[in-house]
């Protein structure tokens, strides 16, 4: 084990890999663009623990609004729903949470799904307004592959009153 752990550190002096977190390297990537090293985003760090722990993922909270569109703001915590523990990680001056969900919310469906669900839920039952599920429907419309509705069946009911508004509204922008 000391080997290895030699030989990542030789390989970290000498700039051919770089140390993301424990255990987690890459190899770093000059930006023409940017004229600096590029690092891979949070989003692609947390796909990778999630795939190092077996997790299934999926953004959520402001995150997985910011990802459907209706928010512009980044946000400093990346919030991810897991069928994993709770775990939290330090990444390039961002916290990485992973919070425990139960599986019914992600194992079964898509990623893109999978967010329509999380962001409703982040907007919560009491303040989803008539311009968020337009939002939502063109999201849906172009991204979601399921049917919406019977895959929802699962969820909390409302929840599944949002997504029928969703698919009213996709069905009503389709006849315009």
């Amino acid at each position: 084990m000391n080997t290895i752990k030699s030989i990542f550190l030789r390989l970290e002096a000498e700039e051919k890999i770089a140390r993301l977190l424990d255990g987690l390297y890459s190899i770093p990537k000059f930006s023409q663009l940017l004229q600096k090293e590029s690092y891979p985003s949070v989003d692609d760090v947390a796909k990778k623990l999630a795939d190092k722990f077996s997790w299934t993922i999926c953004p959520s909270e402001n995150h997985a609004i910011n990802i459907v569109g209706l928010s512009t703001q980044v946000p400093s915590k990346y919030v991810f729903v897991i069928d994993g523990p709770y775990r939290t990680y330090e990444y390039r001056g961002r916290q990485i949470i992973f919070k425990h969900t139960s599986n019914r919310f992600i194992t079964e469906y898509s990623r893109n799904y999978s967010l329509l669900v999380q962001a409703i839920k982040a907007i919560g039952k009491e303040a989803i307004h008539e311009y968020n599920i337009i939002h939502l429907a063109k999201f849906s419309k172009h991204y979601v592959k399921e049917e919406i509705i019977q895959t929802g069946k699962k969820l909390p009911v409302w929840i599944q009153d949002v997504l029928k508004r969703i698919v009213i509204e996709m069905k009503a922008e389709s006849n315009n």
